[in-house]
């Protein structure tokens, strides 16, 4: 009883690991492969653009900030050359006041010509960052249309081996349905951590990890009513 147990199990399994090969050629024609390569591509794109885009805005306002400071700047500069001006002509201005008066003058000065420099250089960055952005941009765009091109030929593959999937999941589900209940329960649970999660015991070895088995374990899994596992890797053993 117990091998015509294990034998649907070694079906159903069969037929799990007939639809996973036919679904993983599917995902690994080289059209797929060109797919993904291209998406992962259009991906990085996207991402640079999108911080590149951040990265402009950012300096668009720093522009605006900067503009406003020198105009504030070359204010206050105009401010303090007539204030100046007035005292020369006061015959009571101090030479200290026309010295502070004439510091404070060319502080306005250092700070407006920073302030023009700093200016200066964010637009330079700008204009460069956007004619670096545009031929990304263009460069993204042309790969859309590659991308969009290789994902028909991808769909038109998926398409042509639907009746071959189809056959093999209804397989999967004619094989599953007469599993022990038990047995389909510990299967599910090793294929989460093993994609074949049954291995045949060969010269009294684990086919999985190629770990030998003692002796009792290799006849408990020719007569046992239940299922045996490898003591290594956890693997369903199967004779």
């Amino acid at each position: 009883m117990s091998s015509n147990k294990l034998e649907a199990l070694w079906k159903y399994h069969e037929a799990v690991q007939k639809l996973d090969q036919v679904e993983n050629r599917i995902k690994t024609t080289p059209q797929r492969q060109r797919l993904n390569k291209l998406h992962r591509f259009l991906g990085e794109q996207q991402a640079q653009i999108k911080a590149t885009q951040s990265q402009i805005e950012t300096r668009k306002a720093a522009v605006e900030r900067i503009s406003a400071l020198f105009d504030e700047l070359q204010h206050q500069y105009e401010l303090e050359v007539g204030e100046f001006e007035i005292m020369e002509k006061d015959e009571e201005c101090t030479a200290a006041e026309m010295t502070e008066s004439r510091r404070a003058m060319e502080a306005l000065v250092e700070k407006i010509t920073g302030a023009r420099r700093e200016l200066f250089e964010t637009i330079e960055w700008i204009d460069k960052t956007m004619a670096e952005y545009k031929n990304v941009n263009a460069r993204a765009n042309k790969v859309k249309k590659e991308y969009d091109a290789v994902r028909i030929v991808c769909e038109q593959e998926v398409a042509e081996a639907k009746p071959e999937v189809d056959a093999c999941q209804a397989e999967v589900k004619k094989m599953r349905a007469l599993v022990d209940p038990a047995f389909l329960k510990k299967y599910d649970v090793v294929k989460t951590h093993y994609p074949v999660p049954i291995a045949k015991v060969e010269n009294n070895q684990c086919a999985g990890c190629n770990m030998s088995l003692p002796t009792s374990v290799v006849k408990r899994v020719a007569s046992s009513d239940s299922l045996v596992e490898c003591e290594n890797c956890g693997r369903i053993l199967y004779v």
